[in-house]
């Protein structure tokens, strides 16, 4: 007689994982964990930082901005609460505290975990788990590895960027807890070959490391916006990410000012919110072009997609992009997209097909020549669109990074307990 293969029970540990407060804050964690829920019981832990992020303080050369920010700061925290269940999944926010980012980031994990341990010890009395997927390897992976002396199960961790861009790169300190969070899990997954180089060269081992790109899924009950060919008619621009100097805004404006004066027809749309705000807002005052340019603020993420579908052409001349999930939903619904020279996901996908137009960064002639070439060949959008919906549907789907993830925990386990 055949026996039903157990599903495991997963303990997911994510400091990015969405919130009342935040509602598209690490949305790609969520749909990556609601997907799996096919294959695994997933429970998912989210520490919630109670320190004024540094975004805030940098407002203080705009003092009643400061104080908005700040009120809005500390209202949020009350609206997010202890735990809650979402898409049958049961997430909990246990708070935590620890030294501010720029000089002590690396420890977070260390700083989080007496906070959180009593609330990972009740959820292993009930759900007694069979692995740990910890998103980032700080703080999630710290907490993971911290959690494993008592837990004894074994840890995949996924990594998105920010460790390899921001923490090891900011001392020694941070470079050292983050090679030996690599050193020590079970496994590894990467969303870009770009990623696997890197966690490679902070001494990660290649044979544990595996590439599980993610995926987009559009909402099924949205119109179908067509391509448009002809000629002479507004070209709309969106970019989203959050308003801070390596996602390119300034580099953006600067093209689009550049255009507009030369006569092309262009709205250019900004969804986000972060530090640059008032700064962007300034210097598109400045350009002139603050009547071609909207910039919408934050939206939860199903608000997102009307903007996508409406747009004519995806622009995210960021830098530091380990993948960019905003690139696969634009090309999800067949937007041509712009984005940088050695990044991890436009790489990717400008291997996979031509889908993607790539610039070298912080460069505004490179970025205005291109940008100007799609706006004067709408057959051209129209033929990258049709390419990138094509590569999605086959490569990036959240269908098949579940079977995969799936693929990788039984394989973890039983590794473990042989």
């Amino acid at each position: 007689m055949n026996k039903t293969k157990k599903r495991l029970n997963v303990l997911v540990i994510s400091e990015l994982y969405p919130n009342p407060a935040q509602p598209a804050l690490g949305i790609f964690v969520e749909q990556q964990t609601y997907y799996n829920q096919i294959h695994s019981q997933n429970t998912v832990v989210s520490p919630i930082r109670i320190f004024p992020h540094l975004a805030l303080w940098k407002q203080w050369r705009h003092p009643q901005q400061l104080i908005r920010s700040g009120r809005q700061w500390l209202a949020n925290l009350p609206t997010i609460p202890a735990s809650v269940e979402q898409k049958d999944i049961a997430v909990f926010y246990p708070r935590y505290t620890s030294l501010p980012k720029q000089a002590t980031h690396g420890l977070w994990g260390y700083f989080a975990y007496p906070f959180v341990k009593s609330t990972l010890q009740e959820l292993q009395k009930k759900y007694c788990f069979d692995l740990i997927h910890a998103h980032y390897a700080n703080p999630s992976g710290i907490i993971a590895l911290l959690t494993q002396q008592w837990l004894k199960v074994p840890i995949v961790l996924s990594i998105h960027g920010g460790d390899v861009t921001y923490t090891a790169k900011q001392n020694q300190l941070g470079k050292r807890i983050i090679a030996n969070a690599f050193n020590k899990v079970d496994a590894i997954i990467a969303q870009s070959a770009w990623t696997k180089r890197q966690i490679i060269q902070y001494g990660g081992d290649p044979n544990k490391i595996a590439i599980v790109r993610l995926g987009a899924t559009p909402p099924i009950d949205l119109p179908y916006q067509e391509a448009r060919l002809s000629d002479g008619q507004v070209i709309t621009i969106l970019t989203i990410a959050y308003l801070v100097e390596r996602k390119g805004h300034f580099y953006a404006l600067h093209a689009i000012a550049s255009l507009i004066k030369n006569g092309y027809k262009i709205r250019y749309v900004i969804l986000g919110d972060g530090p640059e705000l008032q700064p962007l807002q300034t210097i598109a005052k400045t350009l002139g072009i603050s009547d071609y340019v909207s910039f919408e603020g934050y939206k939860a993420h199903h608000e997102i997609w009307p903007y996508i579908n409406q747009c004519d052409i995806f622009l995210l001349p960021s830098w530091g992009e380990a993948f960019g999930v905003a690139y696969i939903e634009a090309l999800s619904l067949a937007k041509p997209a712009i984005g940088c020279k050695g990044e991890g996901g436009p790489e990717d996908l400008k291997a996979l097909g031509d889908c993607i137009s790539l610039v070298n960064p912080r460069d505004i002639e490179d970025l205005t020549n291109t940008i100007e070439e799609l706006c004067n060949n709408p057959s051209k959008r129209q033929a990258m669109g049709r390419v990138g919906q094509a590569i999605v549907m086959k490569y990036y789907n959240w269908e098949h990074n579940a079977t995969q993830i799936a693929e990788i925990y039984e394989q973890v386990v039983h590794k473990y307990h042989a």
